[in-house]
């Protein structure tokens, strides 16, 4: 698998190339156009989760407890057995169920082209 080129790598390779050709004052303008980068990835990176994030968490455990063991439920039966699911929308209960599958504490089958979500 080939490693992905990103943007400050390719600004780094043109400053190479504008320095070799002894163009200081273009060099100069990637430079900083590699530090606007740097910048705007660290944003990014903060670590901290999001408001929806810490909601859909607080969300997940609540679906968790409502779930009986041993029984398979749709995303629309959880909205009308858990009350705080109800005023979802289905997209976003499914984000939740979803992260609750991704994080391994309920497991999904497809029966007749349903999904079905029970407790691990």
């Amino acid at each position: 698998m080939t490693k992905k080129i990103t943007k400050e790598m390719q600004f780094n390779a043109i400053k190479e190339i504008l320095e070799a050709q002894e163009q200081y004052a273009l060099a100069e303008f990637i430079q900083n156009e590699i530090e606007l980068v740097r910048k705007k990835n660290s944003r990014k990176s903060t670590g901290k989760p999001s408001k929806n994030a810490v909601e859909n968490e607080r969300l997940g455990q609540i679906v968790l407890e409502a779930m009986a063991p041993d029984e398979a439920y749709t995303v629309s039966e959880l909205q009308n057995k858990v009350p705080e699911l109800k005023e979802l929308s289905n997209q976003r209960a499914t984000s939740v169920i979803g992260a609750l599958k991704d994080a391994g504490k309920v497991k999904r089958e497809v029966i007749k082209g349903k999904a079905y979500f029970s407790v691990i």
